[in-house]
């Protein structure tokens, strides 16, 4: 059963899908190169993938995902098929999905929504500190210390931790560990072709409701083959949803990547399979939004919705 936890807003409706994260990372073996159609080819790492095209000109891959990844796909792509990446296209600039790109930089151009550049420029030293780690800040300085850190900010502390003084500031804690991430040669604002060996790739802005406000949906057009990154799973329910994000502007950015033309749908984690899978993802999310909606108007509370709402007809998903 899917656990989903309500923040009961009148006109916002905050769910967040509880998943064990270690069945994320115990999904698939640590390293994973397949073909998925004449042209397009998925690997993984662990819990991330990401999707490339094989050209003769060279390959357009997606998201680098980390540089141990990063290197490892570099030389099984020269391996296998005797040519360089020569384009990197990024989903957003998340660093779990868009670090390592670095390993790429001899041969590759970067290509990201043009919202990237400003989602990797380090904030200034005032920010304060985000929602998110606010309750962890125990002694109330406006940092989050070693001892104080759990979860994401804790597993990677160090990462976060650019001046390595032991405890994150309200910049460091909002940027993220991006370090890694290497900048956008090239940037667009709605949509964007690119070219190499005869073959077209198109990136799609998805709209700043959609996770992040750089995010980009990739088309590989020839082999109809689309790759989307976190605010879209593919068989399986939604990791969470955003409670300071609209959910009908999230249901937008899915309706965005269903008008593309693509007949099989790679997600960032998880499955791929058909792109009906699409539809049936932004269905589930729009019958939760029905259900949580009607209890809201019985007065029911978080606990009580918890307990009502099973969505058992979407059982078969992986959870």
């Amino acid at each position: 059963m899917t656990r989903i936890n309500f923040n009961l807003k009148l006109c916002s409706i905050s769910i967040l899908t509880i998943f064990s994260l270690n069945s994320w990372a115990q999904e698939q073996a640590e390293f994973i190169f397949e073909q998925i159609s004449e042209n397009v080819y998925r690997a993984a790492n662990n819990s991330h993938r990401t999707a490339l095209l094989l050209t003769e000109e060279g390959v357009i891959l997606a998201d680098p995902i980390n540089a141990g990844f990063a290197t490892r796909l570099k030389q099984e792509i020269a391996e296998r098929f005797g040519v360089p990446v020569r384009f990197v296209l990024y989903s957003h600039h998340h660093w779990d999905h868009a670090s390592g790109g670095a390993v790429f930089a001899d041969t590759a151009t970067f290509v990201g929504h043009e919202n990237m550049l400003t989602q990797l420029a380090l904030p200034s030293a005032g920010t304060p500190l985000p929602r998110g780690a606010v309750d962890l800040d125990a002694d109330g300085n406006g940092q989050i210390e070693r001892a104080e850190a759990e979860g994401a900010y804790a597993s990677n502390f160090d990462l976060y931790d650019y001046d390595s003084n032991g405890s994150l500031s309200g910049a460091e804690a909002t940027r993220g560990p991006l370090n890694e991430v290497r900048k956008p040669d090239i940037t667009y604002a709605e949509k964007m072709s690119v070219t190499l060996g005869g073959k077209t790739v198109e990136m799609v802005f998805t709209g700043v409701h959609t996770h992040t406000d750089d995010m980009s949906v990739i088309v590989f057009s020839e082999d109809r083959v689309g790759f989307m990154v976190d605010f879209i799973s593919i068989q399986r329910p939604p990791r969470f949803i955003q409670g300071d994000q609209p959910i009908e502007t999230w249901i937008e950015g899915i309706e965005i990547v269903e008008a593309q033309a693509f007949d099989t749908a790679v997600g960032g984690h998880g499955n791929y399979a058909e792109a009906n899978f699409v539809t049936l993802f932004r269905e589930y999310i729009e019958k939760l939004r029905d259900q949580v909606a009607a209890g809201i108007a019985a007065g029911q509370s978080n606990e009580q919705l918890q307990e009502a709402i099973h969505m058992e007809e979407y059982a078969d998903w992986i959870s």
